[in-house]
C-alpha cells in the first residue's frame, strides 16, 4: 500500500501546482472600433497628442488597459500600438465587452 499511495500522492501534488488555464493572463485581445474617425492617444486621455485614427468597424488588437478621465461614463483606456507606437483608445469607442482580463498597463 506505501508504494501505491507514495506515486498518487505525487501526482496530486503535481497536478495542483500547473496553473488553471482559465487564470492565465490574457496579453492581447482583438475588438473592433464603434466610433468614426476614434483617436489613439500618446497617453489615456482627450487632450494627450493624437499618434493616429481608427475607422467605425476596424479590428483592432489591445495589449493592456488602464483608467484615465471619463468618455461618455466610460474611464477605461485601452492600449494599442500604430506603427510601432503605443497610444490609447478610450474603451467606450470599442464594442463590448471587449477587451475583457487584459492586465494592467504599466505607464
Amino acid at each position: 500500500m506505501k508504494f501505491i499511495s507514495t506515486p498518487l500522492f505525487t501526482l496530486a501534488l503535481a497536478a495542483f501546482a500547473v496553473a488553471n488555464p482559465l487564470e492565465v493572463e490574457k496579453r492581447s485581445e482583438a475588438c473592433v472600433i464603434t466610433g468614426a474617425g476614434s483617436r489613439c492617444r500618446r497617453s489615456p486621455n482627450t487632450s494627450s497628442d493624437i499618434i493616429g485614427e481608427f475607422q467605425a468597424g476596424k479590428s483592432v488588437t489591445f495589449s493592456c488597459t488602464t483608467t484615465g478621465p471619463s468618455v461618455s461614463g466610460n474611464t477605461h483606456w485601452d492600449r494599442t500600438t500604430i506603427g510601432g507606437v503605443q497610444c490609447f483608445v478610450s474603451d467606450s469607442l470599442v464594442a463590448g465587452p471587449c477587451p475583457v482580463g487584459l492586465p494592467a498597463c504599466v505607464l
